[in-house]
């Protein structure tokens, strides 16, 4: 799934190459979504002028001047593509002579969804130790459960979360609340180290190339990774495990030795 890193190297991808340019016209054919499209947003994209792009945890908004935005979110598998102008499929902005795709192969994808409640992400005001801290207490949900609820934390998602705990120590599947300070403390900042990697590396491409950013183009943060999707841990060297039990729905690896 494109996580906060990723969503941000498409932003500046589209923002650098398409501010203040005029969407010329929508195509909405068959969507691969599991939701079309909703009017409303097709309405509001169709001659509108972008004032540029934002970023709100995994969702990707566009500026419309004078007519609010319109939230993308890429769902598990989304892709955003640029080519030079051709046939319209499914759905797609002309925009200066090219054509902008939005696909999606697993059908979660979604365009002119409302913004959900999303707490702070690491790296922005509102989220710190003290912040983790306070979200963590009580809770006997999983510790990364609990970071990649994204009314708790923005922007955290599989990848990120699991390389966050093992930065910081933490096995995947402790309680929150048997966090002590100091762990909390090196959670918080690793959750802001391995995002600020991920977007300085463009973002995770696996071996099925899941991401590309829209010029086609893979990241490298997948070749910085100790914990996902390797089989020995990055670190140490040493046999990673996976918990008893998925967590918040994915399977979880850490390394035994690396993490307490």
């Amino acid at each position: 799934m494109p996580e906060l890193p990723e969503v941000e190297t498409v932003r500046r991808v589209l923002d650098r190459r398409y501010r203040g340019k005029i969407i010329a016209a929508v195509s909405v054919g068959r969507p691969t979504f599991y939701r079309a499209p909703s009017a409303r947003a097709v309405r509001l994209l169709t001659g509108g002028r972008i004032s540029g792009f934002r970023r709100e945890g995994k969702y990707l908004l566009v500026d419309l001047e004078g007519r609010g935005c319109v939230a993308f979110h890429l769902g598990m598998s989304g892709r955003i593509t640029v080519q030079e102008d051709g046939p319209h499929a499914r759905f797609a902005l002309r925009i200066g002579g090219e054509t902008v795709r939005f696909h999606d192969c697993r059908r979660f994808g979604r365009v002119g969804c409302p913004l959900p409640i999303l707490g702070p992400e690491p790296g922005r005001p509102g989220f710190d130790a003290g912040y983790l801290r306070k979200i963590l207490r009580g809770r006997a949900a999983p510790v990364k459960a609990l970071i990649m609820n994204q009314a708790l934390i923005a922007g955290l998602g599989n990848i990120y979360a699991t390389e966050a705990l093992h930065l910081a120590g933490v096995r995947p599947g402790r309680a929150g609340k048997s966090l002590n300070r100091a762990e909390i403390g090196k959670l918080a900042r690793a959750a802001r180290r391995v995002l600020a990697l991920g977007v300085e590396l463009g973002g995770a491409t696996l071996d099925d190339e899941s991401f590309l950013d829209p010029l086609g183009r893979p990241g490298s943060m997948q070749k910085r990774v100790k914990v996902y999707g390797r089989r020995t841990c990055g670190t140490c060297g040493g046999p990673l495990q996976g918990t008893r039990r998925r967590i918040a729905g994915r399977a979880s690896l850490f390394c035994a030795a690396c993490q307490s």
